[in-house]
């Protein structure tokens, strides 16, 4: 999965919605929110495509057998968990690097970036009209990324108080 997120554009009952993520679209089209016949479309293409045309999201277009009924011989359909928000596990990542580095002086380098991944990670989570997991790790690398950057704010005050303590006794005779 790649950091990169492209804004998909999706028309549902003559009303355009977006922007969205493609975790958002691949799920909305996994639940069955949006049809393999739904126009989509994003950035650098030059016209609205049904989803059956795009490769990239043809997940569902040729998969509408797999409602059928077990007695024509399939087996039911597995229930799928929703997806983990890639930011929300950068957060927690970047947060814990982040209270490693702080021993070096260095964790707010780490910290800052997890506390943004975070809140953006719970945003996507809060305003996704589909389920996506990851409310857990987000707030975990918040939590993380604030105690990185003010932890790391707190040893180099200390620092600099010693070191201010170290110059005024060295000059006094």
């Amino acid at each position: 999965m790649t950091l990169v997120m492209a804004e998909w554009f999706y028309v549902k009952e003559n009303a355009q919605h977006g922007p969205t993520s493609e975790l958002e679209l691949r799920n909305l089209i996994s639940s069955g929110a949006i049809q393999p016949e739904t126009v989509i479309w994003r950035e650098g293409m030059t016209n609205w495509v049904p989803i059956k045309e795009t490769p990239e999201l043809n997940m569902r277009a040729n998969t509408t057998d797999l409602y059928q009924s077990p007695q024509a011989g399939m087996a039911a359909p597995l229930s799928a968990q929703p997806q983990t928000d890639t930011l929300a596990i950068v957060s927690l990542v970047l947060g814990i690097l982040g209270l490693l580095a702080s021993c070096f002086y260095i964790g707010a380098i780490l910290g800052i970036p997890a506390v943004i991944c975070g809140h953006l990670s719970l945003k996507n989570i809060n305003n996704s009209p589909v389920a996506i997991s990851g409310k857990g790790s987000a707030i975990a690398g918040l939590i993380t990324g604030y105690l990185a950057t003010v932890t790391t704010l707190c040893v180099v005050a200390v620092i600099t108080f010693a070191l201010s303590k170290v110059g005024t006794h060295a000059t006094t005779p």
